[in-house]
This record gives structure tokens, sequence and C-alpha cells, in this order.
């Protein structure tokens, strides 16, 4: 149950934020949830989204103007903001399995928050300062390497954490699948990128992030979000990058369909196959630059083995003919952020590990220890601008560009899961999500 594994969660943040505070001298943590923000000259709002200092220590999404008073060895307390106000829905007390280990104290406007602060002089402040206290003693703001210590302590995941990310790839299986089932009915980016959300049973601004549907070349453009309402006179190939959020938690998952068989396809059916065997391979102790370089590898044997290079495996990875088809890493963290911190971190320090210049876009640097929650997704693209200096430089005929011009109205291909790593080897969120929805079927 969340509640068993919260009060565990609990124990570990009680731990994690007292020994940052110690160890920097501080004895008060003061966080804010962040503010609804106007548009500029306009009385219409941006989506209010909650601070990830304040969700990462309370699973409270929905509280803008709150705070939150971290004391050394004494119970949170949480100030909740619950405005006198009839214009807009006026939030009600959380009441849930995480409320027993705060201290909440209803306060009707921001202002009244000032007073439940007390002696700032060795107070730490971390969120985004407003109008109303940017004259306030808040104690130091944001300081780098009190966030370094918390950042380092987020990439080991609690079993409360992992729990959520897993049910954030359940409620995000069930968009998934109404999204493929909309694309291959003749549906529009736009069609499908409603039906995962609609599936999902979440408003927009609850998924994890703005959805990438991607009908053919648009696969071919990373982070597209043109979501076309118009609907394909062709339509060849789906790439859906889509996650949605659980307490705060993200799920981050791609999947590539092909509507009809031929090269693409069997590629994809390929290709899913090699990410699996990767997934396999995120082994404890194994660097995950490493396995970042043997995915250039892998993918550089895909491509000899469709004839789409001529090149040996070896030669094609040394001679960076690869790189125009892969333009991003392996994957990344997951957790309160989709792109979860800590990748590069050396150490609870702050120091950073050195980027290999000769592989500018593998940035995870870490090595593999348990309870980390990554996402592997290598890609394959078919990408204009990457392939023309391989077109125009000393590797031009070592590529099939008759089967290259192909494999461009499909843009490329990408899989993606959700990893946890373990002792005994990774578990794999996604694929058990997937798998126990096929079984309710």
């Amino acid at each position: 149950m969340l509640k068993d594994k919260y009060k565990d969660h609990f124990e570990t943040l009680r731990r994690v934020y007292d020994q940052a505070l110690n160890h920097h001298d501080f004895d008060k943590l003061i966080v804010y949830s962040g503010d609804i923000l106007l548009r500029h000259q306009d009385d219409l709002p941006y989506p209010y989204i909650t601070d990830i200092q304040f969700k990462a220590l309370v699973p409270l999404l929905n509280a803008p103007g709150s705070w939150i008073i971290w004391r050394l060895n004494e119970k949170p307390i949480l100030l909740f903001l619950q405005p006198d106000d009839f214009w807009h829905i006026v939030p009600e007390i959380p009441d849930s399995f995480w409320t027993p280990f705060f201290e909440i104290v209803a306060i009707v406007d921001g202002e009244k928050a000032k007073k439940y602060f007390g002696d700032t002089s060795r107070a730490v402040f971390l969120g985004e300062t407003n109008v109303m206290t940017r004259d306030w003693n808040l104690g130091q703001h944001n300081p780098d390497l009190f966030l370094a210590e918390l950042n380092w302590s987020r990439s080991y995941k609690t079993e409360y954490e992992q729990a959520c990310i897993l049910e954030a790839n359940t409620i995000s299986i069930k968009g998934h699948r109404a999204a493929r089932d909309a694309f291959f009915s003749g549906a529009s980016e736009l069609e499908i990128s409603l039906a995962f959300q609609g599936a999902c049973t979440l408003p927009e601004e609850s998924l994890a992030y703005p959805s990438v549907v991607g009908i053919n070349e648009h696969a071919a453009i990373l982070h597209y979000l043109g979501r076309s309402a118009r609907r394909p006179v062709e339509s060849h190939s789906l790439l859906i990058d889509a996650g949605a959020s659980f307490n705060g938690y993200a799920a981050d998952i791609t999947r590539t369909y092909a509507r009809a068989g031929g090269l693409f396809a069997d590629m994809v059916i390929a290709f899913d196959e090699m990410q699996q065997l990767l997934v396999s391979e995120h082994i404890v102790g194994r660097r995950y630059f490493d396995l970042s370089l043997l995915t250039l590898e892998r993918v550089a044997r895909l491509l000899k083995d469709f004839d789409l290079v001529t090149l040996e495996p070896e030669s094609c990875v040394e001679t960076g003919v690869v790189n125009h088809f892969v333009p991003h890493g392996l994957g990344h963290f997951l957790g309160l952020q989709v792109h979860d911190v800590g990748s590069r971190q050396a150490d609870s320090s702050g120091a950073l590990l050195d980027i290999d210049p000769k592989y500018p876009k593998f940035n995870m640097m870490r090595t593999i220890e348990p309870n980390q929650v990554v996402t592997v997704e290598p890609g394959v693209y078919f990408i204009n601008q990457l392939l023309k200096p391989l077109y125009e430089g000393p590797y031009k005929n070592a590529v099939n560009w008759s089967a290259i011009e192909r494999l461009k109205l499909f843009g490329g291909m990408r899989i993606e899961d959700n990893v946890v790593m373990h002792e005994n080897g990774p578990i794999n969120f996604t694929r058990e999500a997937f798998a126990e929805s096929q079984c309710r079927q």
C-alpha cells in the first residue's frame, strides 16, 4: 500500500533533508509551491505547475501559494493557502495517506504565511520569489551546494517513488493503446493525442509532458508538437512519445508503429528486439556511457543488416557514420521530473563527471546503482539536416541512398521504456504495465 511505502519514504526524506541542513549549517528549510502567473497584458493565467522542490516533499500538485517549513527533528508544517474566493474553486484541506506526517495549517492569504517562519537567520529557501515575498527575509535562496546534495539523493528512488512511477506507467499504457488504435483507424495527430489523454483520464496539465505525436515525416522531428488536425492522405508510420504522471512522478514512454509491412515495419520489429536486449544489459556496476556506446554499435549492426550501409558496425561507429542516424543518447533519469536530476553528478558535492568530447550527446555519465530509474530509448531517424553532411562527405558511397529516401517517408523510430535498477537485474516497468494491460483484456 502507498501509505506504508510513504512512511518509509518520509523517513528517508527526514534523513536526507536533516542531513543536508546540518551539512550546510542551516536549521530550517522554507519551500514555496509557486504562484499562478498571468500572461503578459492579459487576465488569463499560465497553467500552474507546482515547484519541483515542493512536490519533492509532498504529493500535492494543486496548491499555489502554499509553503512547507521543514525544521530539524520536528514535524514539518504545511501552510496551505485556502483563499476566500468565489471566482475560483477553493481547494480543500488535503486528507490523504501522507497528511499525518505534516502539521497542516490553513491560511487565507499569502501574507499570513510570514508569521510562521520565525527566525530565518539560519534558514534556506527553495523556490521562486514573487512580488509579495521579494522583500521578505527567507534565508539563503536556492544555494547550489545544498541543492546538489538533494539532487544526489533524488537519483535513488524509494519503494514509494518506484510504486508511483509504475502507476504512472500503468495509466500511460491505457493512453498508448488508445493512441495506437486511433492511428490504425486513420486519425490525425491531434485526434491521436486526444485519444491518449482521454484514455489516461487526465487533463493536459496533469500529463508528464506535452505529447509528441508524429505521423510520417514528423517522426523525424525529435520534439515535434505540431499535432496537425488534418487527417493524412496516407499514413505510413506513427511515433508517439507520451506519458502520464502519478503523485507528481512521471512516465516517459515512446512507441513506433508501421501501418503496413515492408522495410520500415521489419526494422521496427528488429529495433524492438534490440531495445529489449539493451534493457537486459542494464546491470548494476556498469557505466551508462558504455551502454550508450554499445547502443551505437547495435544500431550500426541494424543498419548493416538492413543494407542501409555497407560499413561493418565497428567502422560505422569509428567513422561517425552511425551518428547521422542517432542524434540523441540512450536515456536519462526519471522521477519527479521527466529528465530527472543527477545524471552527471560525481557525488553529493555537485562535482560533475566529464562529458566525452567525441560523444557529446552522452550525458548520462553515472554508474548503474540499485534503485535508479531510467529511460531506455534508442532511436534511429532519417533527418535531412543530419543526412546532408553524410551525403556530401567521404562516406557517401557507403550508404544505400535509394533505401534511405524511401525511409524518409517514415521519419524514424524510437522505443522507450522506464526501467528500475536492482541488484538482481533491471525491472522494466513499461513492459510489465503493457503485459498487465493485455491480461486484463
